[in-house]
């Protein structure tokens, strides 16, 4: 026999109230178009008040991180927002009974809705563009630049360069053709 799905409210709602008027299981079935096993399970859980709202909720393995853990997650992250997964896997699988794997730990991250933002860019040496602004042509900038030469490495930017800005080459071509313009309105 196929599995059914689970009771609705007013589906276990209706069995009780059958089943309240002296209704037999298999009449309080009928009616319901339930099966008799869910007449004989509904009612009694009613009675003694342990009737379950859950929707199939205990379905599946049980999770290897619990809420506990992922406060206890949560706080390791915390504590390092830079660390990658084997790092955090390691420190939940310190001192614990239960182990879990990195794909797990990963997993918890995603559904807490802590994401990764960024490669480990920081690994590797960081390229700044100059646009031959004033503000990026100061000395001020260029000295600052020569003190963390080790982290970036500044690529030369061509003056009046087609092939790397063409916006600034139209904007100068514009400013050329309005100036020379006679400055007389209608």
């Amino acid at each position: 026999m196929q599995k059914r799905s689970d009771l609705a409210d007013v589906q276990k709602g209706m069995i009780i109230g059958f089943r309240a008027k002296d209704g037999s299981i298999s009449e309080t079935a009928n009616f319901v178009n339930c099966s008799r096993a869910a007449v004989v399970k509904v009612y009694p859980a009613w009675q003694y008040g342990t009737i379950q709202n859950q929707l199939r909720g205990t379905c599946g393995a049980p999770r290897a991180i619990d809420d506990r853990g992922e406060r206890r997650l949560r706080r390791c992250f915390r504590a390092n927002r830079r660390a990658t997964v084997e790092q955090l896997t390691a420190q939940m699988n310190q001192g614990a009974t239960k182990s879990v794997s990195s794909t797990t730990v990963q997993r918890t991250l995603l559904r807490m809705d802590l994401r990764p933002t960024c490669e480990l860019f920081f690994l590797r040496k960081i390229g700044n563009q100059q646009d031959n602004a004033r503000c990026h042509t100061a000395r001020s900038v260029y000295a600052w630049f020569e003190e963390h030469q080790d982290e970036f490495t500044v690529l030369p930017w061509p003056a009046n360069s087609p092939d790397l800005n063409p916006i600034e080459n139209l904007w100068d071509h514009l400013d050329r053709v309005v100036r020379a313009m006679d400055g007389s309105t209608v």
